[in-house]
C-alpha cells in the first residue's frame, strides 16, 4: 500500500505478485534509485523472492527469484548496502528440515535481477527472524534467532557481500 497523504487516510494498494501462496515474511527499503523494493518469501516454491518497484506507487513490480536452493527466503530483511544495492538476510532450510540455516544475497543491480547468495551461520538451528542493517563502517551487521541454545546471535560483514564473515557469539546472561 502506498499512503496517498501524509496521515495515509487513503493509500493506492496493488497486488505485486499473485502467483501462488508468496508475500510471507515481508521486508521493504527504499532503493538508491528511489523506488520500493520489497524482500518476501514465495510458500508455494519455497523461494526467495524480491518485488522491485517500477513507481513510487509500486502499481507494478518486476519480481525475481534471489535463491532457491531448497527452501529459503524465510524471515527476510532487506536494506540498501553501501554500493547502493540490495542486501537480503533470510532463513534457510535444507529439504529434510533438518536444520536452519542463516543466509544472504548479495543483489547485482538495483533491481536485483542477478544475485549471489552466501551461506552465513550453519551451526546448530539458525537464521529465524533476521534483521539487516548497514553499520557505520558501510558494511552488513545482521542479528538473527539460535533456536538450538535460544539465544540472540550477530553476524558482522568484513565486505558488503559478506564474504568472509564474523559470526558474534551473545552475550549470555543465565
Amino acid at each position: 500500500a502506498h499512503c496517498n497523504n501524509a496521515a495515509c487516510t487513503s493509500a493506492t494498494t496493488t497486488a505485486v505478485d499473485t502467483t501462488g501462496s508468496v508475500g510471507y515474511d515481508t521486508s521493504i527499503t527504499i532503493g538508491d534509485d528511489g523506488l520500493p523494493i520489497i524482500s518476501y518469501h514465495d510458500a508455494t516454491n519455497s523461494d526467495a523472492k524480491v518485488a522491485h518497484c517500477n513507481d513510487i506507487a509500486c502499481t507494478s513490480a518486476t519480481t525475481t527469484i534471489v535463491d532457491n536452493v531448497d527452501m529459503v527466503g524465510r524471515y527476510t530483511s532487506i536494506t540498501i548496502g553501501a554500493d547502493g544495492l540490495p542486501v537480503i538476510s533470510y532463513g534457510y532450510h535444507n529439504s529434510d528440515w533438518t536444520n536452519f540455516d542463516l543466509k544472504l544475497t548479495h543483489c547485482n543491480d538495483a533491481a536485483c535481477t542477478s544475485a549471489t547468495a552466501t551461506y552465513l551461520d550453519t551451526v546448530d538451528d539458525v537464521g529465524l527472524y533476521t534483521s539487516i542493517t548497514i553499520g557505520t563502517d558501510s558494511l552488513p551487521t545482521i542479528s538473527y534467532h539460535d533456536t538450538t541454545n535460544l539465544d540472540l546471535k550477530v553476524t558482522h560483514c568484513s565486505t558488503p557481500s559478506c564474504v568472509p564473515f564474523r559470526v558474534y557469539l551473545p552475550f549470555v546472561n543465565r
